[in-house]
């Protein structure tokens, strides 16, 4: 019997579905007719000439696929004993393609991957089929035999030994940012998982991808302005030759290490601690690429101009810091300094042909300066975005330190309560270190800064202006780095204020936040960054200053200000962190000069 005919015929057997047909037989067909829907057809001879054709096609526009597992990683001996679940984060369409691609060429083992049944479109679903895809609805309504069906997929190809990929996301990221995980399927797997008599363990491995160019950039840049998402369209494959004359650098693919679940004791609460727990190993198991370390330096230069002695003296600062706090490279960042200033060169050349960067040369001085045009800021946001969260600490740390330095703090307390209203600011755009968490890490970087074991917070208040100022040199490559957001969060801040008289809904919000974005980014002394203005974090705005408890939302939509002066409390502490991560910056930039 064939694979495929042996998970249709699972199909019939698992209990839930038994238990309908024999209160209503004639449901069959209609349980038929979602199994043709959702089922896919792994068929090994289109993956073979599909590989031939990518390796002689597309990855000649690319430097590669570069798959990293962890230590002693053994695909055979994990699926004899486990039920193997990959999870990806979601950055493109290509990541489909890339990874049965990586995986079946080195591992010669089929994936099922569950995609959204948008994706089954003439021609791109037939394909996508053939090669292990199987396909999910957005929302199952109140189709209860769709929702039986599909766990009774999941469970036929659990049953028949498959390793199954799902992207819990839910859907591509157009931010660079991870979302939150969608619950569904984590849920559908431990339910079908509790119904096998052979009681392999569910093993989830973290799949972390990172491209170095992504190729439905310009889409996902209107999406972030405000346009609808563009339903996908059997002509789209035809874009997909417009990108030969681009060059796209690495796909980076890197699996961590696997997170085993027997059974559960309570199905909710296990889906949402499984969820979260895939979540953050994904996040922690992103890898720093050259392009993405890069877009950090090129974005966070408040001139906008920067050189290349700037870029390497920073990127190995950054590359330093990473490899202390085991941050993950990817091989060409930490195998040596000739090796990541090499791989650093090579994405700043990529990044100028393909047009996201000017390269400017002085006629009098001689020096050659790189700057980011206005247009593609937003482009290498995505990137730099990828691993902001990796910075979040030294990035907080940044304007605490300025005020411990200036003797602003005059008690633990004080400086403790500052850096826990900093780290709430960041609520609805990261998944966020804890608290204790967070000091921990304070700690290590001052201890990395100045040498010397620093522990509580009381050894912070104790340090001479010298350690002061070794710790504030090494936050300060990060000073900027949440500059950006800062500032969406002080038009947020502003916008409410002209909104205070009457109640207004999300549309009106957008529309005044546009208007005051527009005068303050020209005309103002506040906002440099043109990347300020992003859809998803304005939106996020609303949820921040809801939960500070300034606004409260109607069961129609309609938001009222309920604390004018505490919105304006916000509004100048926010500005006031961007003009202190500037005024850091910049003597960080004096140092080197």
């Amino acid at each position: 019997m064939s694979a495929n005919a042996s998970i249709e015929e699972a199909f019939w057997t698992y209990p839930k579905v038994i238990e309908c047909l024999e209160q209503r037989a004639e449901d069959k067909k209609h349980f038929q007719k979602v199994f043709e829907e959702i089922h896919g057809e792994f068929n090994e001879g289109l993956i073979d000439r599909s590989i031939k054709f990518i390796d002689k096609t597309f990855l000649k526009l690319y430097d590669g696929i570069n798959l990293e597992t962890p230590y002693g990683f053994d695909l055979d001996e994990l699926s004899k004993d486990n039920h193997v679940i990959l999870v990806p984060n979601h950055q493109s369409h290509a990541d489909y393609v890339a990874i049965t691609y990586i995986f079946y060429k080195t591992f010669r083992k089929p994936i099922y991957v569950a995609g959204g049944i948008n994706l089954n479109i003439f021609l791109l679903g037939s394909y996508f089929r053939k090669t292990g895809a199987f396909f999910i609805r957005r929302s199952f309504g109140q189709d209860q035999i769709y929702k039986i069906a599909f766990e009774s997929y999941i469970y036929s190809l659990l049953k028949n030994n498959n390793i199954v990929e799902f992207f819990f996301e839910g859907g591509r990221s157009r931010t660079g940012k991870l979302l939150s995980p969608r619950f569904g399927l984590f849920h559908m797997l431990l339910e079908s998982h509790a119904f096998l008599e052979e009681k392999k363990p569910l093993l989830f491995i973290p799949v972390s991808i990172a491209h170095e160019y992504v190729p439905e950039e310009k889409a996902h840049a209107r999406e972030l302005g405000g346009e609808k998402k563009v339903k996908e369209k059997p002509t789209q494959i035809l874009k997909i030759f417009k990108l030969f004359n681009k060059k796209l650098g690495t796909i980076h693919i890197r699996f961590g290490k696997g997170i085993p679940i027997q059974g559960y004791d309570d199905l909710r609460t296990e889906t949402q601690e499984l969820a979260f727990q895939c979540f953050r190993a994904v996040g922690n198991g992103m890898p720093i690429t050259p392009t993405s370390l890069l877009s950090l330096i090129l974005l966070d230069a408040p001139s906008g101009v920067i050189t290349w002695d700037d870029i390497e003296r920073k990127a190995f600062e950054i590359i330093g810091y990473a490899k202390r706090f085991s941050l993950p490279l990817t091989p060409s960042l930490a195998e040596s300094d000739q090796t990541a200033k090499y791989s650093v060169n090579k994405a700043l050349n990529i990044l100028v042909k393909n047009k996201k960067i000017d390269v400017l040369q002085s006629d009098i001085l001689g020096d050659i300066y790189y700057s980011i045009k206005k247009e593609e800021r937003i482009h290498l946001l995505y990137f730099k975005n990828m691993i902001l969260h990796h910075f979040i600490v030294p990035g907080l740390m940044s304007s605490a330190w300025y005020h411990l330095k200036n003797g602003n703090f005059k008690t633990v307390n004080h400086f403790r309560k500052y850096l826990l209203e900093k780290r709430n600011t960041l609520k609805f755009e990261f998944y966020l270190p804890s608290s204790a968490e967070m000091f921990n890490s304070a700690m290590e970087i001052a201890s990395y800064a100045t040498g010397k074991n620093i522990e509580t917070i009381e050894d912070c208040l104790n340090l001479n202006e010298q350690e002061m100022d070794q710790i504030a040199c090494k936050v300060s490559y990060f000073s900027t780095a949440f500059s950006y957001i800062n500032e969406c969060y002080y038009i947020a801040a502003v916008t409410l204020q002209h909104l205070t008289k009457k109640s207004f809904n999300q549309e009106t919000f957008l529309d005044t936040f546009k208007d005051i974005f527009n005068i303050e980014l020209n005309h103002g002394r506040i906002v440099q960054y043109a990347e300020s203005y992003l859809i998803p974090m304005i939106k996020n705005t609303l949820k921040f200053f809801e939960h500070v408890q300034c606004l409260e939302v109607s069961e129609d939509c309609q938001y009222t200000v309920l604390d004018p002066e505490k919105i304006k409390k916000y509004q100048e502490e926010f500005a006031e962190d961007i003009n202190i991560n500037v005024v850091m910056n910049l003597k960080l930039e004096r140092i080197f000069k």
